[in-house]
């Protein structure tokens, strides 16, 4: 019980590491994440496996945050095409996991699946509040309180791609189902990011999200 409770720290602190090129200091000085030791401790990683499955875990977040991006800004969501890309990234994602750690290590890895998503989808959010973090002009302690509501609407997405594309078949009814659940969750999104930001700030962060639609 006590290692499951320090999985998500742990893993966490793995994707804050993984990401720290690309964070900004707010982003970097969460609580709980300050270093990749928990992670370490729990599955006797040595230094060498660190270094190796830290970018597997920045191409992860990047390809994952690029796909759902595609999707946020498509009027008729390629649901089909996104499960096949999102598998194909887990996939390779966990064969560059298998190839670094011992088959001791692996084993403890696999029953913490879910927990891994999880975490996974908030170095995905932390990727995204450091890019938008000096647009926006976030404080840290606005980027701490929105990066929940940011993993929540990326966990979100991901479900109901996987539940839609559960079929194998996508109609018409099925993409616009698609199209208006995203704006829902990105909606939802908004409407906790008001809590948090300025109305200035939100202002400009809808600007930024409906210049990516024009771009499409």
């Amino acid at each position: 019980m006590i290692r499951k409770c320090l999985v998500p720290v742990a893993l966490a602190a793995l994707l804050l590491a993984a990401g720290r090129s690309q964070s900004s200091a707010g982003v970097n000085d969460l609580p709980g994440m300050a270093t990749a030791a928990g992670l370490k401790e729990w599955l006797k990683l040595t230094d060498d496996q660190v270094a190796k499955i830290q970018p597997l875990i920045t191409t992860r977040i990047d390809r994952v945050d690029s796909a759902l991006a595609v999707m946020d800004v498509a009027e008729e969501p390629d649901v089909l095409g996104f499960v096949k890309e999102y598998g194909a990234i887990r996939k390779e994602f966990d064969a560059g996991v298998t190839r670094v750690l011992t088959p001791d290590q692996l084993a403890q890895w696999k029953s913490f699946q879910a927990e891994l998503e999880k975490d996974l989808a908030a170095g995905g959010a932390r990727k995204k509040l450091a890019s938008l973090q000096p647009g926006l002009k976030l404080t840290d302690e606005q980027v701490a309180k929105l990066q929940p509501s940011m993993a929540t609407a990326m966990e979100k997405k991901i479900d109901l791609f996987q539940k839609l594309g559960e079929s194998g078949r996508i109609g018409a009814r099925d993409k616009l189902k698609a199209k208006r659940t995203i704006d829902g969750i990105n909606g939802d999104l908004e409407k906790a990011m008001s809590q948090v930001v300025s109305p200035d700030q939100l202002a400009a962060y809808k600007e930024l999200e409906a210049q990516k639609k024009k771009k499409s």
